[in-house]
C-alpha cells in the first residue's frame, strides 16, 4: 500500500521535522515486556514499519507499507541530548524509532523517546498511539489477552486533497494573493538567526528543546486568570508567549508579529476523522498582530482569540493547507505555536507511573516552535529551535522572559 505525498507532507519531510513524545517513567520499567508491546503496536499500526521513497522518475516522494517490513525495534541509551538528534532513515525505514534512555545519575527514572517523522504524525494521531503502546503494556504486564488489530484507514487520504476540494481555485489564488499583500505592506518581524552563516544553515546543527513550567497550583490560577478575561487559555498563553517574544525586539511602539497557530482538522472534517488514525491532519492560520512594547498579555490574547475565530469561520484556515504549495512562498512566522492540550495519563501496573510526557516538533528549520501541553494539572511550553539558526542564548532569554511573564500573571 502506497500514496504519493501531499504538498505539506512532502515538505515537511523534505525539511526533516520529526516529532518526538518524551515519556519520563517512574518506577522498574520491563524492556522485555515494552519490547513486545512495541511489535503489537506496528500490528495496530502498519504505518510504522513504512517507508518514504522516491518511485518515480519525476522524484516525487511516496509514503509505504510493506507487511514484509521489519519493525521498529527498541533501542537504549543514556543521553537524551543525543536521541533527540539521532540520525533517521527513512527512506529505508521503518518511520517509528523508540529508545529508552537510562541516565546514570537518575536510578528508578527512564524516558521513553519515540519519533516519528511530523508528515505522518499530529498532536492527537501520536497521543493515541502513545495510549495504545502503554496499554499494551499493561495488558501484557498482567497477563491478560491482547489484540493488535490494525487501525482502518492504515494509510489515510492526504488531508490537502480533502480541504481542496472544499473551495474552487480562483478563490484559492485570491487567498494566497492576499496575504502576500499584507505582509509585502507591513512585514513581520522575526528573530534574528544568529546561528545563521551567509543567509544559510551554521555550523553547528544540534535540535534543542527548553521548557518553561508552572506546577498545578499557578497553572490553576492561570487557567482562573483566562476564564476572568473571557479568555481561553490557549489564548492567555499565546498572549505570554507573543509580547515574551516582542520583549526581544528593540524598537519602541508597535510591532507586526505573524503567529502562526496550529488547528485540528479532524472533527472538522464530514465525517470526522478518529484521533486514533495515524494521520497529519494539522493545519496552520497565521495571525497578523501589531504588538506594542508596553502591551498586556491579556490584550494581545483577546486579538489572537479574535482572529482565530474568524479564520475557524471564514473558513482560512482549511484555505491554508488547500493551498499549501503557493503558501511556500510566503512570509515566514515570527513563532509558531501548537496547543496540544491536556494530555491523558496512561494507566499502568502497580508501582510505575509516567511523570510527565512531551511533545516536540524538531528540525532544522529558521523557525522557533512553542508547544503547549498540560499533564497531571501541570503547564508546560517547550520551545524546540535548531542552533543552526539560533543560539541558545536566544531561546534561553526567550523562556526566561516567558517564565517571568507567566509568574508576573499568577502571583
Amino acid at each position: 500500500m502506497e500514496r504519493l505525498l501531499a504538498p505539506h507532507e512532502a515538505a515537511i519531510a523534505a525539511a526533516g521535522v520529526r516529532l518526538v513524545l518524551r515519556s519520563e517513567v517512574v518506577g522498574v520499567l520491563d524492556d522485555e515486556v515494552l519490547s513486545q508491546a512495541l511489535a503489537h503496536l506496528v500490528g495496530c499500526y502498519p504505518l510504522l514499519a513504512g517507508s518514504i521513497t522516491a518511485r518515480d522518475g519525476q522524484g516525487r516522494q511516496r509514503v509505504r507499507t510493506d507487511p514484509s517490513a521489519p519493525g521498529p525495534v527498541l533501542g537504549r541509551g543514556a543521553d537524551p541530548g543525543r536521541e533527540i538528534n539521532a540520525s533517521l532513515a527513512w527512506e529505508r525505514g521503518p518511520l517509528l524509532r523508540v529508545t529508552v534512555v537510562r541516565e546514570p545519575d537518575r536510578p528508578g527514572r527512564s524516558r521513553v523517546v519515540m519519533t516519528l517523522p511530523r508528515a505522518f504524525a499530529d498532536a492527537m494521531s501520536y497521543q493515541a498511539l502513545h495510549g495504545r503502546l502503554w496499554a499494551l503494556y499493561a495488558d501484557l504486564s498482567a497477563g491478560r489477552p491482547v489484540w493488535a488489530d490494525p487501525v482502518r484507514p492504515v494509510l489515510g487520504p492526504a488531508l490537502d486533497d480533502l480541504l481542496a476540494a472544499r473551495f474552487s481555485a480562483g478563490r484559492l489564488r485570491g487567498f494566497v494573493a492576499d496575504r502576500g499583500r499584507l505582509d509585502a505592506e507591513s512585514p513581520p518581524s522575526l528573530l534574528p538567526a544568529e546561528a545563521s552563516r551567509d543567509g544559510g544553515p551554521g555550523p553547528d546543527a544540534s535540535l534543542r528543546v527548553i521548557g518553561v513550567e508552572a506546577g498545578p497550583d499557578r497553572c490553576e490560577r492561570l487557567v482562573r486568570r483566562a476564564h476572568d478575561a473571557g479568555l481561553t487559555v490557549n489564548a492567555l498563553v499565546c498572549g505570554i508567549l507573543l509580547t515574551s517574544l516582542r520583549s526581544l525586539f528593540p524598537a519602541r511602539g508597535p510591532v507586526r508579529l505573524l503567529c502562526t497557530t496550529a488547528v485540528d482538522m479532524r472533527r472538522r472534517l464530514s465525517p470526522p476523522m478518529p484521533a486514533e488514525v495515524l494521520q497529519s491532519a494539522a493545519t496552520t492560520t497565521s495571525i497578523r498582530l501589531m504588538v506594542d512594547d508596553r502591551a498586556h498579555p491579556v490584550e494581545v490574547g483577546r486579538d489572537l482569540d479574535v482572529q482565530l475565530r474568524a479564520d475557524l469561520d471564514s473558513g482560512a484556515a482549511a484555505m491554508e493547507l488547500a493551498a499549501f504549495p503557493h503558501m511556500l512562498d510566503q512570509h515566514p512566522p515570527s513563532l509558531v505555536i501548537t496547543n496540544v492540550g491536556t494530555i491523558t495519563e496512561p494507566v499502568l501496573p502497580g508501582g510505575l507511573r509516567i511523570d510527565d510526557v512531551r511533545l516536540a516538533p524538531l528540525g532544522h528549520v529558521p523557525m522557533v516552535f512553542a508547544v503547549v501541553s498540560r499533564y497531571r494539572g501541570r503547564l508546560a511550553v517547550d520551545l524546540t529551535y535548531s542552533t543552526a539558526w539560533y543560539t541558545d542564548a536566544q531561546i534561553t532569554e526567550l523562556a526566561r522572559r516567558a517564565s517571568a511573564t507567566l509568574h508576573d500573571l499568577t502571583t
